[in-house]
């Protein structure tokens, strides 16, 4: 309200009223007003006249902190704290990669989204709260060496039919949530949000409101996004209403501007295939490691200067160990293919030159009972060879088939 005397005394009034009403008595302990371009003198007759204490800018209002200024680093602390909250709670050394996916999308992702509706969160915050969905993902710890990132974290972010595991890009969701404003400037011209802005500027013409100088830090923050909105907006040719090109009915969502803003462009020959396919969330997020040739290999580790083997430890040979000579051309891997293929009475395996080739070129040939048994065998393949390196024992070739078996029969129970 405007810090007038007579303005304070009818709200005191009104509230008064109420609390007769309904026998709801103010708290006054608790009541506080907060005094904005007002003269220090004037502040003790205001907090007389009130019966509550005044307090300064940035306050909690709704859950976020309101300022009339830019927030400090230690304003978004209660955000950074309920990271740690949630983490604390959580026994990630008993989560599978899976488990902690389906954490980090359906929690961590979500906490910060009250605040993205309202305010710009700065880079420093974004690249923070990324570290610890990034670290929790990886490892389920504090700390995470940028090696035990496996992929990294721009391309995990990245929708899953671009070849990405479909996590929220925080900096491009807050973007598509702070739109929302500017589409209601355009399709709400008489809403209390729209007549504000015509009220404190003088207009709601988008374009026009981006060069008055006298605009509050968070319109600004707002209208750096302006040139996306009305790329996106088309005027409808009857009655002159705002269209949003990107959904079907024409109305702005957030979902709707981020699958535009996220979607790099580009598709992965698989990605239709792998997160469709019968076998466990966990196998998939293998799976989806192999194709990108991120499995802690010899090749990969010797990449990330960490300890590796001389030669291969599926082979007798001293073959250099890459994920395509692993699975596909060492013996031992050609060994499980086979009788992978005498066991299902495949037609012979063809062997290209790359793993997504080897997938994808039998599948055509075999159809989609070729997916679960190429998941289970490379598996398997993948569990021995660590089994050879960490135990330095081997299994014969039928306890693996009888492995695979075992797998490819329970993947296909599966709902």
């Amino acid at each position: 309200m405007e810090a007038v005397p007579r303005n304070l005394v009818i709200v005191k009034e009104i509230l008064s009223t109420y609390a007769k009403l309904t026998s709801l008595h103010i708290n006054n302990a608790k009541c506080l007003f907060v005094p904005v371009a007002i003269p220090e003198s004037a502040i003790p007759a205001y907090s007389s006249i009130l019966n509550c204490v005044p307090r300064e800018m940035p306050v909690t209002y709704l859950g976020l902190p309101l300022s009339i200024r830019r927030l400090k680093k230690i304003h978004y602390k209660p955000l950074i704290d309920a990271f740690k909250r949630k983490l604390d709670g959580w026994k990630a050394k008993y989560l599978s990669s899976a488990g902690r996916l389906t954490l980090v999308k359906s929690v961590l992702s979500a906490l910060p989204l009250h605040y993205m509706q309202v305010l710009n969160l700065p880079t420093w915050l974004i690249k923070h709260l990324d570290g610890i969905r990034r670290r929790f993902f990886w490892k389920g710890k504090d700390k995470c060496l940028g090696g035990h990132c496996l992929v990294n974290w721009k391309r995990c972010c990245l929708p899953k039919k671009a070849g990405g595991l479909g996590i929220l890009d925080l900096a491009l969701q807050n973007q598509a949530l702070l739109i929302k404003w500017l589409w209601k400037l355009k399709s709400e011209p008489y809403a209390t949000w729209s007549t504000t802005i015509l009220n404190l500027y003088g207009s709601l013409d988008i374009p026009s409101l981006s060069t008055n100088h006298l605009l509050s830090y968070g319109l600004k923050d707002i209208l750096m996004y302006k040139d996306f909105f009305l790329a996106s907006v088309a005027t409808h040719s009857d009655n002159h209403e705002p269209l949003w090109r990107w959904s079907a009915n024409g109305t702005y969502s957030s979902a709707s501007a981020y699958s535009v803003l996220a979607d790099p462009g580009t598709r992965t020959e698989y990605h239709n295939k792998l997160w469709i396919l019968k076998a466990p969330p966990r196998v998939k997020i293998f799976l989806w490691l192999l194709l990108l040739n991120r499995l802690l290999t010899q090749q990969n580790l010797i990449l990330r200067n960490w300890p590796a083997n001389d030669g291969c430890p599926s082979c007798t040979g001293h073959e250099f160990e890459t994920a395509m000579h692993l699975f596909v051309d060492c013996n031992f891997a050609r060994n499980i293919w086979d009788l992978a293929q005498q066991h299902f009475d495949l037609p012979l395996l063809q062997f290209p030159s790359n793993l997504q080739s080897f997938w994808l070129n039998n599948r055509v040939r075999l159809g989609a009972s070729w997916d679960t048994i190429w998941a289970a065998a490379s598996l398997t393949i993948w569990k021995e060879r660590n089994n050879m390196i960490f135990s330095q024992a081997a299994n014969p070739p039928f306890l693996l088939l009888r492995e695979i078996l075992a797998l490819v029969c329970s993947w296909n129970s599966m709902a």
